[in-house]
Parts: C-alpha cells; structure tokens; sequence
C-alpha cells in the first residue's frame, strides 16, 4: 500500500490528533492546577490518565509504522512527530508529579500565568496538523504559539525574580522556593517540548508546500 503522509485517508492521521487532544486536555488541567490549587490530587490522576492514554498512542503509532509501507522521508516524520509528541507529555508529567507529592500551600502568580500561556499553545497543535491534510499554512497558528512563547518566557523570569526575592525568610520559605524553583525548571522545560513539537509539525507543512 502507498500511503501518503498529506492525504486524509492516512492511517496516522487520526491517532496524531488524538494525542493533539490529549496534550491540550494535559495542559488545560496543568494550568488550572497552577492558577487556583483547587482539587490538586483530582486533577493530578486525570493528567496521569491522559499520560498513560497519550503513551499507549504512541507505542500504537511505533507498532502501525513498523507495518506500514510508506515513503522513507515520511516515515522520518512520523517517527520525529510521534517522539516530540512523547517527550512534551512525559514533561508534563514532570510538573504534575511534583505538584501532587510537594503539596504547596501558596500560589505563585507567575506560574499560573506561564501554564496558562502553555496551555494556549497547546490548543493549537490540532489546528496545525489539521494543515498537514488541507490547503493552507498554518501561519495563524504558528504566529500565536510564537507569541505565546515570549509571554510564557516573560512570566518565568518575573515569577522567578519574585521567588528569589522572597527566599529570605525562615527555613520554610526557603524551602518552598527551592520547591517552586523546580516547578520553574521543569516549566521551562515543558516548554521547550511544546515548543519543538509545533516545529515539527511546522518542518512537515513546509514539505507539503
């Protein structure tokens, strides 16, 4: 079978905006977590939910591409998309565990802040790879995930700043900052995931072009 990476018929097609789904979903729940402290551990067991739902997918596309006769250099993308898709939602996982196991008693608006910009460049994934399958660019999408990327940039160093200006006190609050500052870290990080994945997704359009 000669299967084409930019026609609707493709069997991957539909998996790859499932996991669109899953990551949005992901981050949606991430960001609620991180603006209100409300249901923490509810919350917490749906994005390991999503995770291991999101992980299934891409052993699933692993297992199709393995069977499937497709061209070399679509195959590549296929494989790079699914691993970027992997890794975003692993680094997910990252802020979700820690937020469950250190039980914070305070918010940091910065944090908040930053997961919300993350989660808006996650609801644009699925609208990008919907352009992989239709006529279009996907400029829209790629511009708002760009300036969303600066925004989340500038909430982590504000959010920062503020933590570090606040780590004078007691023991304690040395504590949580240390604490927060991982959940920076790994912000960041999830960024950058995020980040990459709309470049691989924009890598193909650009082939299709």
């Amino acid at each position: 079978m000669n299967t084409n990476l930019f026609d609707n018929a493709f069997p991957f097609t539909g998996l790859f905006q499932r996991q669109a789904g899953i990551l949005e979903e992901a981050f949606k729940q991430l960001a609620d977590i991180l603006r209100a402290f409300t249901a923490v551990p509810d919350k917490c067991v749906r994005i390991g939910a999503l995770l291991a739902e999101g992980d299934t997918i891409c052993r699933k596309i692993e297992r199709e591409l393995a069977l499937t006769f497709i061209h070399p250099l679509n195959r590549e993308d296929i494989r790079e998309l699914n691993r970027a898709f992997e890794r975003t939602l692993r680094a997910v996982g990252a802020v979700s565990s820690r937020l469950g196991l250190y039980g914070f008693s305070d918010l940091q608006k910065g944090a908040g802040s930053h997961a919300t910009c993350l989660a808006e460049m996650a609801a644009e994934v699925a609208p990008l790879l919907k352009v992989i399958v239709r006529k279009g660019n996907g400029a829209a999408s790629s511009d708002r995930v760009r300036k969303l990327k600066k925004e989340a940039d500038l909430f982590l160093l504000v959010g920062l700043g503020e933590l570090y200006e606040s780590a004078g006190g007691g023991v304690d609050t040395l504590l949580a900052a240390m604490k927060w500052s991982q959940i920076y870290d790994r912000l960041e990080e999830t960024a950058a995931c995020l980040e990459h994945t709309v470049n691989v997704i924009e890598g193909i359009i650009q082939k299709k072009v």
